[in-house]
């Protein structure tokens, strides 16, 4: 192959997938990473491309690419309007894709697996893979929320197909809204006719991929309707191994064994091919990636919210972000706690610190008595964590687990950030697990209160549980959930009955349940406190009083929850829990 036809093949990739790495590159091309290397070398000393090094937890450091922006801009002219509308091009394409460049790595990755499987099979070829644009128009030819579309060829037609990247930090309200989409867009009239293509969602976990097919199934059966074509899979899936599964059941499969009802017929979409290379970019013209998302981070250039989350995404460094998710979770750390939680520096971690408030994504409460300045994420960074998710804000807002700071003196303040001591002190509670010694329980999870909220079944109706956290811990290879209930004594007895008999209602409803059942810490403030907690469980909870364990937050704060501080029943001895091999 020619330099030249190398460099028009790695130019129609990134036309095609924005970000693409070395690696994924040379799988999509079939080319020696040495000899991608070179091209992209060429291609950006002539202003065609531009790179940026991911700054988060989730990737590598290694570079990505993407057309800079008058390169796309000339691609846009030369192929028409009607190619540049089925193509990732445009500016707001490239800044949504850059805030959400885990998701968008992630699609490029299956992309380029799938290609570099295809290039060892001699009946079956990529006959077109690319990103979407994110601007859908009413008579959008794919279904909303799909960040991908490709199409296999075979010697008997074509394989159409859908993909979609799940992010962790989606809310199940979320994924129930693109499932209801997807149902709409297959009963609308749309080019593919009584059936539309598999649409493939890359889950981040199995558990993730049993809320789809829930959802899935769920939205068929209210329709009264045929379930829908998804394949659910992990995001590292590839096409030749057997991850694939079927959202309405089945065992699993290589992705080419879902994909056996080939189409004679395909849509037909224009070309991204180009006849030439464009010409150089003047040097006035380029305007880094890097230069821009640091102008727009410092306000010396106005931007739109999507830009900003693009700008934060690219200027703040891996210990910055895994900070913001951190206090997205768990409002209310302090420094110590924080560095503590992310097991890192604390002068490191001060920086860090320093470096959000600067960029206004995080701020800070004092409470007279603490001595402690506790941090609290900003609506910016709120705007930032849901554009990553893809999920639109308000929706992010109300559903995900995401605790902000008031925008404003008007606005709600969260539950969280009112119950000052009370979050405070739950949260001491699970940091003083951290730091357990080697062969003693370990803290596998740790879920905040508005994570921990149960909906079960009881008595024919449908209830909620909200505790103030939850977790699990870990001797050896022995698992310990638990439920978490911090008590800062000031409840009437009737609430902390009403609050028992809900636990009791919810131990009875689990016991057909196959996952382990958990305990209930409830650490309460003195030992009198613990006296009335007993006193009212007793009735309030029955025999499930026998999950029950409860101490005081002295004592916790004296010998740490690993202690001997424990009780089980009303006047027994305190005891260690869980038990490790050395008690």
């Amino acid at each position: 192959m020619t330099p030249h036809s190398s460099t028009l093949d790695v130019l129609q990739w990134l036309a095609r997938l924005p970000f693409l790495g070395v690696e994924d590159l040379a799988l999509l091309t079939g080319q020696p990473e040495g000899d991608i290397e070179g091209v992209l070398r060429e291609m950006k000393q002539d202003g065609l491309v531009d790179s940026i090094a991911p700054s988060s937890p989730e990737l590598d450091t290694a570079a990505v690419h993407i057309l800079s922006d008058p390169t796309r801009r000339w691609l846009t002219s030369t192929l028409g309007e009607a190619a540049a509308r089925t193509l990732p091009l445009a500016w707001r394409d490239a800044v949504h894709r850059l805030a959400r460049l885990e998701a968008t790595v992630a699609l490029n990755v299956f992309a380029a697996g799938l290609v570099a499987s295809l290039h060892r099979s001699a009946d079956r070829e990529v006959a077109d893979l690319r990103a979407l644009p994110v601007r859908r128009p009413q008579d959008a030819w794919w279904p909303p929320g799909v960040q991908g579309y490709g199409c296999i060829r075979a010697a008997a037609g074509a394989a159409p197909f859908f993909v979609t990247v799940d992010r962790a930090g989606a809310p199940a309200a979320h994924r129930a809204v693109l499932v209801a989409g997807w149902y709409r867009f297959r009963e609308s009239r749309q080019p593919w006719g009584s059936e539309i293509p598999p649409i493939l969602v890359l889950c981040p976990g199995p558990a993730r991929e049993d809320d789809w097919a829930r959802a899935v199934i769920a939205s068929a059966e209210r329709r009264d309707a045929v379930p829908l074509r998804v394949l659910l899979a992990g995001v590292a899936a590839g096409a030749g191994a057997h991850p694939w599964r079927r959202a309405d059941g089945g065992s699993r499969a290589a992705l080419m064994e879902w994909l056996p009802a080939w189409h004679i017929e395909h849509l037909s979409l224009p070309s991204a091919r180009m006849p030439d290379l464009p010409p150089a970019v003047a040097s006035e013209e380029r305007q880094p990636l890097h230069r821009w998302a640091r102008e727009v981070a410092t306000g010396t250039r106005n931007a739109t919210t999507v830009e900003r989350a693009a700008a934060v995404a690219l200027t703040t460094s891996a210990v910055e972000k895994a900070l913001i998710e951190c206090l997205g979770r768990h409002p209310l750390l302090s420094e110590a706690e924080l560095a503590a939680v992310l097991q890192l520096d604390l002068r490191v971690v001060g920086r860090a610190v320093e470096r959000v408030a600067i960029l206004g994504l995080t701020g800070h409460v004092e409470r007279p008595g603490d001595q402690r300045r506790r941090y609290c994420l900003s609506s910016a960074a709120l705007h930032a964590l849901a554009v990553r998710d893809g999920v639109p804000v308000r929706r992010y807002a109300r559903h995900a687990p995401v605790t902000v700071l008031p925008a404003s003196d008007g606005d709600r303040v969260p539950t969280l950030l009112q119950q000052y001591e009370h979050t405070a002190g739950a949260n001491s509670f699970f940091i003083a697990w951290l730091d357990s010694p080697a062969g003693g329980p370990q803290l596998l999870a740790w879920l905040s209160a508005a994570e921990s909220a149960i909906r079960f079944e009881s008595g024919g109706r449908r209830r909620w549980l909200r505790p103030d956290g939850a977790g699990k811990l870990g001797v050896g290879d022995e698992a310990f959930p638990f439920l978490l209930e911090w008590d800062r004594g000031t409840e009437r007895v009737a609430v902390l009955g009403t609050k028992l008999v809900r636990y009791g209602e919810y131990f009875r409803s689990s016991r057909a349940s196959s996952e382990p059942a958990p305990v209930l810490l409830f650490v309460t403030t003195t030992p009198q406190r613990e006296d009335l907690v007993w006193r009212v469980a007793a009735s309030a909870m029955g025999p499930d009083a026998g999950r029950l364990l409860t101490t005081t937050d002295s004592l916790i704060g004296r010998l740490t929850p690993r202690g001997c501080i424990w009780r089980r029943q009303t006047d027994s001895p305190r005891q260690h829990w869980p038990s490790s091999p050395a008690h």
